[in-house]
């Protein structure tokens, strides 16, 4: 099986893995398949619930940070926006 989009997701499937990277695993591909294909069945059913495009967005409340990334503790609540477009940047610096 070497499908493109495994377990209704666009993360591609195990067996498209080089040998090379098994080696560089260290793990073998029966163990890692059950790994892998246990955090893509919890990847699928945790975005059920998430908003679909064109969905209004859940409204939340975040505190703002300063632009070096400090806290503010000045509040933003989503839905003071309401009528106004909206940017939401997700990401991480890990």
């Amino acid at each position: 099986m070497t499908e493109l989009n495994w377990l209704g997701t666009s993360y591609p499937h195990p067996d498209t893995l080089l040998p090379e990277r098994w080696e560089k695993i260290g793990e073998t591909r029966e163990r890692y398949l059950a790994q892998y294909e246990a955090q893509v069945r919890e990847r699928a059913r945790r975005d059920q619930a998430a908003p679909k495009v064109g969905e209004l967005t859940p409204d939340f409340e975040i505190e703002r940070l300063s632009p070096v990334g400090k806290r503010t503790g000045e509040m933003f609540r989503l839905s003071s926006t309401r009528g106004r477009p909206v940017a939401l940047v997700f990401g991480s610096y890990t």
